[in-house]
């Protein structure tokens, strides 16, 4: 069984999606999908494995702890890690293994499974036709840290002409989405210079259409300064696409340059010449069916310590009680007037908006 959150407009679901899609491929075994939440927490008993997405933004409200008494191997996966520590985000000893989404990933521990990025197969895609002019291509979230105006500078420095696509759409996890992508919008039109066109978007495009959006671009460029655990989730449409690929030296893409050299290493016309390749190695090693080999591999060590499970009808995932998202969703409820004044006053002169933590 395969346990996600709600249906929301945010990179965790549809990463969850990524992998459910990806495990669906392996003939050693059967699995099911089910949409959870803190209202609608039963999950049915009878299976061997239990499959969490589990992450403190979007499952804060489950009890981890008391997952032991649900019977069967209790998995996750793990979105958000720093280098060699899947842990800052999960804890360490409530599920049987941990399927890590980051396959730079080194680490000696028995539950630990380092696995490729999961991949979507790219759907039917037009032949791409070099553009008069060369089209940089960005997404993503109106999150900090993602370094949408640094795209716009990098083609300052190196094209006369282009242009620079950016769509960032509003997230239903992110406070205040829409008046922060506006923010951004307005400081990278800002920024170009003359005969560089920015067209700013806010559409929310499945993977498929993003792959496709991603296809007809000259070059897909992310050059991230944030500094948070996870790796970019957005690079996995690019890599998808074919496209050649620019990224920063940002940790949250150490799995794509240990194939090429990040930007300013690579110029952004560097990375139009040479990167292809590279995209194309990632998209082999990365398969959705390397991924689901991974996996069996993974139920292959952790099952037999676990051993068959057969009985029951439900489990009620348990309540954490004063959880984090309980916690955030009070405390931003108490300040949402004071923080839209201070957004107001962001937006009309142009300041970073300070990050979660600086707001709370």
């Amino acid at each position: 069984m395969f346990i996600n959150n709600k249906k929301a407009q945010d990179s965790i679901y549809e990463s969850g999606l990524m992998v459910y899609n990806c495990l669906r491929l392996s003939a050693k075994y059967t699995i099911e999908y089910i949409e959870i939440s803190s209202s609608e927490r039963s999950i049915p008993l009878g299976y061997d494995f239990y499959f969490f997405n589990y992450h403190p933004s979007t499952m804060a409200w489950v009890d981890t702890a008391a997952l032991k008494n649900l019977p069967g191997l209790k998995l996750t996966m793990v979105l958000e890690v720093l280098p060699n520590d899947p842990f800052v985000m999960c804890p360490d000893n409530h599920f049987d293994g941990y399927c890590v989404l980051d396959p730079s990933l080194q680490i000696k521990n028995r539950k630990v499974f380092a696995f490729p990025r999961p991949l979507e197969k790219a759907p039917d895609l037009k032949p791409f036709l070099e553009p008069s002019i060369p089209v940089i291509g960005s997404f993503g979230f109106a999150t900090r840290g993602k370094g949408f105006q640094h795209v716009v500078d990098a083609v300052n420095k190196e094209f006369d002409r282009a242009i620079v696509k950016i769509n960032i759409p509003f997230g239903d996890f992110v406070p205040d989405s829409e008046a922060y992508s506006q923010f951004l919008a307005n400081l990278c039109r800002e920024r170009a210079k003359p005969g560089i066109e920015v067209q700013i978007t806010h559409l929310y495009m499945s993977k498929q259409e993003l792959i496709r959006w991603c296809s007809q671009n000259t070059l897909n460029c992310f050059l991230y300064d944030r500094n948070i655990p996870g790796l970019a989730a957005t690079t996995d449409q690019a890599i998808v696409s074919g496209r050649c690929l620019s990224v920063s030296s940002n940790d949250t893409f150490r799995h794509i340059t240990s194939y090429l050299q990040p930007y300013p290493a690579w110029g952004l016309k560097d990375s139009i010449e040479k990167s292809a390749p590279l995209v194309k190695k990632m998209q082999r090693d990365w398969s959705p069916d390397n991924f689901a080999v991974r996996f069996e591999e993974m139920l292959h060590k952790l099952l037999p310590a676990i051993g068959v499970q057969r009985q029951g009808d439900f489990f009620e995932l348990p309540l954490k009680q004063h959880s984090l998202a309980q916690l955030l969703a009070d405390r931003y409820r108490k300040y949402k007037r004071l923080l839209r004044f201070r957004k107001i006053i962001q937006l009309l002169s142009f300041k970073p908006v300070p990050s979660h933590e600086e707001l709370i």
